[in-house]
């Protein structure tokens, strides 16, 4: 489950080892570490309130630990001030002096740096032409609009020369195409300076589209720390499986051999041996609605196949999301229901509608099993 099992502590840039921290009787953080690589760029990602921004402030020295410790480049950190670590941070708000240009605002980060006034406002004005603003170098940040204000913000922080930057949802205020196209220039900038970068956020989009690796945590938790692509298709438990994407989860399984579940009246084959823990056992099914195959005419599956009714249709641009009951092999419906995504030209092919009777195919290698008895 963590990224520092796999590698060696020397190959890690900066390290959190055995974080706990403590609010009260509540535990903020439990026992969290993580290593990150030079270079990487790494999301923090998680529900509200599970400690997400947490782990930033006590990586950045805005927060002490109750436990554990804060290495970067192999060198303990975790009782040195925020200045001696040399980081850049960019919270959620841009925190623009109001009263300042934009240049100044931008200077204001390396006016401890040895440089002269020139030195800092060419610097300024480089880091405004990297985020795509020296146009904007003389106005008010009331001048900016939202995402202007993040970019100098970002500027700002990046004008130092920062060992790390840290990034606390520093996109989720504005609107959803500012996001996006903010998106992609976060990513730019940092594959520009090779900047070590670690970034909180709520979304899973931003959190799958932007980083080289995720961390997932619930509860003061890590739950799972891989690349985005192995968290949506290899998640490690239930939690991950059920946060990252949509999924279905089918209850009420029990592990028949190795290679095969029962489902009710059905019995649904697997990836040989991924069943093989689960022998005799209750066990949780879950498949992507996107795995979901309709069975059309002249198709022949031996197994794996599941009859369901359509309960609803819902369209969602690109595609059609179907809401499935599954019926008794024997005829009847059961009481476990399916999410299941169609482009929109092959539902209007096979003109399916509500009421609908069809059989399904649950591909076998596509189906993950948990011990959790619900998501």
């Amino acid at each position: 489950m963590d990224a520092a099992r796999e590698t060696r502590p020397e190959d890690f840039f900066l390290e959190a080892r055995g974080i706990t921290k403590t609010l009260g009787e509540f535990v903020a953080l439990n026992n969290v570490s993580l290593g990150v690589k030079k270079g990487e760029f790494v999301s923090i990602l998680g529900p509200s309130g599970c400690g997400k921004t947490t782990l930033l402030r006590v990586i950045a020295g805005l927060e002490e630990p109750n436990a554990g410790s804060v290495w970067l480049n192999a060198r303990d950190v975790s009782r040195e001030p925020v200045a001696k670590r040399r980081f850049g941070i960019v919270f959620q708000s841009s925190a623009l002096f109001p009263n300042i240009r934009v240049l100044n605002n931008v200077m204001y980060g390396i006016r401890r740096g040895g440089l002269t006034a020139s030195q800092r406002r060419s610097r300024g004005m480089q880091m405004l032409s990297l985020v795509g603003l020296s146009d904007q170098a003389f106005k008010y940040p009331a001048q900016l609009s939202g995402g202007q204000k993040q970019r100098v913000a970002l500027a700002r922080a990046l004008a130092p020369e920062p060992s790390l930057l840290l990034l606390d949802e520093p996109l989720s205020a504005l609107d959803a195409r500012v996001r996006v196209h903010l998106r992609m220039e976060i990513r730019r900038i940092q594959e520009t300076l090779g900047i070590t970068t670690i970034m909180v956020t709520h979304d899973q989009e931003e959190a799958l589209t932007m980083a080289d690796r995720v961390v997932v945590i619930k509860d003061g938790c890590l739950m799972q720390f891989a690349s985005p692509h192995e968290l949506y298709r290899l998640p490690s438990n239930a939690f991950v499986a059920g946060f990252i994407g949509s999924m279905n989860f089918i209850t009420n399984c029990r592990g028949k051999d190795p290679n095969s579940i029962y489902f009710g009246n059905y019995t649904l084959a697997v990836a040989p041996g991924r069943a093989a823990q689960h022998q005799g056992r209750a066990v949780t099914l879950a498949v992507r609605p996107e795995d979901i195959r309709v069975i059309r005419n002249g198709e022949g599956h031996d197994q794996n196949v599941v009859q369901v009714k359509v309960h609803a249709i819902s369209f969602r641009g690109s595609l059609y999301r179907l809401y499935l009951q599954v019926q008794h092999p024997a005829g009847g419906a059961s009481e476990q229901n399916l999410k299941m995504d169609l482009q929109v030209e092959a539902v209007e092919e096979m003109a399916l509608r509500e009421a609908v009777e069809l059989p399904i195919h649950l591909p076998p290698e596509k189906i993950m099993l948990f011990r959790e008895t619900s998501a």
